[in-house]
């Protein structure tokens, strides 16, 4: 059992002043009984966020941490060592002074629509020697050799947020800013987006590449882990009122079954022993159940920092 909670402590002035309010015994709990197990620092601007790097064991280098290939490992047939893509549609909005992006996922896309938009899309990645596949009606993938060893951003830094900081610059990254900008034009006449505008949906007007690269046969593999990403959404708008009752909900529901689940254990430790990790905005912290005296574990209690004081330094 290993949580992996994003945004923890987010950056935001608002949240950051929430953090001296919150209260979450469960948490106190875990962070008391728990060992330290590890941390990862980062920055705000790199291209793969903390809990993707705690996800893919740190194994990749910043954008190239290969979600694309990992699930493209599900589809028939695929090419060996191949470099892969996600692709997600997505509706973009020009303001007077950046670019935003609109949640991909409040397009609410009907698989239908998604087929016809990557059907009228596909021609145009194939002349640079990409194909698409369709996975999902909000994610797609794309495979070809342009996409191996460039970095992109995540789509979580742009979900609801500005894309200027995140477009790829590089020259290698030329011919997705170009196709960017054909696909605006292809899509802005598209009959699934005259469709979505005659019913009041967002137009599809634009896709965010992420996920790039390949995945070696000898890389580590993945952890198994559960993402509770609750926290995100409050957190990018630095809505502090929803984010600490999101915390709240976290505390009482997830966090308070794991120190129910690890009072029951006693002090066995295999392949379920609890885990936690939080991510902040520089550092990832991880805990895990290890043997450990009584004493040990009286002094850990004793000397525990508390849950603020923690994640205030995510």
């Amino acid at each position: 059992m290993h949580l992996v909670i994003p945004f923890a402590a987010p950056s935001g002035p608002q949240c950051q002043a929430a953090l001296e309010r919150l209260e979450l015994p469960h948490l106190k709990t875990l962070l008391r009984t728990l060992t330290p197990h590890g941390e990862l620092q980062g920055q705000a601007n790199d291209l793969s966020p903390l809990q993707e790097r705690v996800l893919s064991q740190n194994a990749f280098a910043d954008g190239l941490v290969p979600w694309a290939a990992l699930r493209a490992r599900t589809l028939p047939k695929i090419a060996s060592g191949a470099a892969w893509g996600l692709i997600t549609p997505c509706h973009l909005t020009v303001h007077a002074d950046h670019i935003a992006m609109q949640d991909p996922a409040a397009l609410r896309l009907e698989a239908d629509e998604s087929l016809a938009l990557l059907k009228a899309m596909a021609p145009y990645f194939l002349e640079d020697g990409l194909a698409l596949h369709f996975l999902q009606a909000n994610t797609w993938l794309v495979q070809g050799e342009a996409l191996r060893g460039l970095a992109t951003a995540s789509i979580e830094r742009v979900r609801g947020q500005k894309v200027d900081p995140w477009m790829p610059r590089t020259e290698a990254a030329r011919l997705v800013r170009r196709l960017q900008n054909e696909m605006q034009m292809l899509l802005y006449t598209h009959p699934v987006n005259d469709t979505r505008v005659a019913r009041g949906a967002p137009m599809v007007n634009s896709f965010w590449l992420s996920g790039t690269g390949d995945l070696p046969a000898d890389a580590p593999p993945f952890l198994q882990a559960t993402v509770l990403d609750t926290l995100q959404a409050p957190a990018l708008r630095d809505d502090a009122a929803a984010w600490a009752q999101a915390w709240q909900a976290l505390d009482g529901g997830p966090l308070a079954d794991m120190a129910r689940a690890l009072g029951q254990r006693g002090h066995s430790v295999d392949a379920e022993t609890p885990t936690l990790t939080l991510c902040g905005s520089h550092t990832a912290r991880t805990w895990r159940q290890q043997p450990r005296s009584v004493l040990q574990r009286i002094g850990s209690a004793l000397r525990s920092a508390p849950p603020t004081a923690i994640l205030k330094n995510l």
